[in-house]
């Protein structure tokens, strides 16, 4: 699971990337807790993924450093404000 807690204003399209594969993963909401579930394909091996929040109407894009995540586990993105 990945739960993102999005203390900014802006709605961000939320992205995993593992290798050179950026899947969609859903869109967080402005001032909002999110839950989504990551794509099991994304998992397999040794799951080393990276995590782009993409602000809708604006182009400050932020990018995680590249983690380990396995099944089961539960990821927290928290986007600051401003």
């Amino acid at each position: 699971m990945l739960r993102v807690e999005n203390q900014g204003f802006l709605d961000m399209a939320i992205y995993a990337v593992r290798s050179a594969q950026r899947v969609r993963i859903g869109t967080a909401a402005g001032n909002k807790t999110s839950t989504f579930t990551i794509p099991p394909g994304l998992l397999a091996g040794m799951g080393q993924l990276t995590f782009i929040a993409d602000p809708i109407g604006s182009s400050r894009a932020s990018i995680s450093e590249q983690i380990t995540v396995t099944p089961g586990d539960e990821v927290v993105l928290t986007i600051p404000p401003g």
